[in-house]
């Protein structure tokens, strides 16, 4: 059952007509390409309608304000990272080297618009406008943790005493590492650019390497 916080940002009515599921699409992704643009604070649930050509009142429909449009953004943003990463998960028995899984892992994410484009990224640093997107975004950090332990455990990596330090350090490092390749637009930067990072996740998540 979802919480008190969770309900005041969520969908006002479920969309069971497909033209009410197109609407929802365009309000969300109008939000998503104004996100782009880079300017979050010029933002509002007006400016959205106009760019979406449909009416305040239509908007509302759905959504209660902006915040409850960037809490279904992030949902689903964290949702599809969350899914790619156990689908990636389910593929490797941990007899592989690590390498392999970390070059799949950093390849889907990064070119996938759906996980790593620079409005996510714009809507990733809006999380601390309201205490309901702050919360969100807490307990995703704690999903991917969880799921990076997991991986040391898959490819008999010995676990260091606090785990959790280590995930963190891996999670910051793979979110920068994301966040400059949604940046770099130019072909053959965005090559250099993901070799750099490939280097960087294959030090912090091989431990065996990391502790040469």
């Amino acid at each position: 059952m979802p919480s008190l916080n969770e309900q005041s940002l969520a969908l006002r009515k479920k969309a069971k007509q497909q033209r009410s599921r197109e609407k929802i699409e365009l309000i969300l992704q109008t939000t998503l390409d104004m996100l782009s643009e880079g300017q979050v604070d010029k933002i509002n649930t007006n400016e959205i309608a106009r760019r979406a050509d449909i009416s305040v009142g239509s908007l509302y429909n759905f959504f209660p304000n902006k915040q409850s449009i960037f809490y279904e953004l992030f949902r689903r943003w964290l949702e599809n990272a969350l899914n790619g990463l156990d689908e990636l998960d389910a593929r490797y028995d941990g007899s592989e080297p690590i390498r392999d899984y970390i070059d799949d892992m950093f390849e889907q994410m990064a070119i996938s618009y759906d996980a790593n484009s620079a409005g996510h990224w714009q809507l990733r640093r809006s999380m601390n406008s309201s205490k309901e997107l702050s919360e969100l975004e807490e307990a995703h950090v704690n999903q991917i943790l969880s799921r990076f332990i997991r991986i040391q455990e898959k490819f008999g990596r010995s676990l260091p005493e606090n785990p959790q330090r280590l995930a963190y350090l891996q999670n910051l490092i793979s979110v920068s590492c994301l966040n400059i390749i949604a940046l770099t637009t130019d072909p053959k930067e965005r090559q250099t650019v993901m070799h750099w990072c490939k280097n960087l996740l294959y030090l912090v998540f091989d431990l065996e390497r990391l502790e040469d």
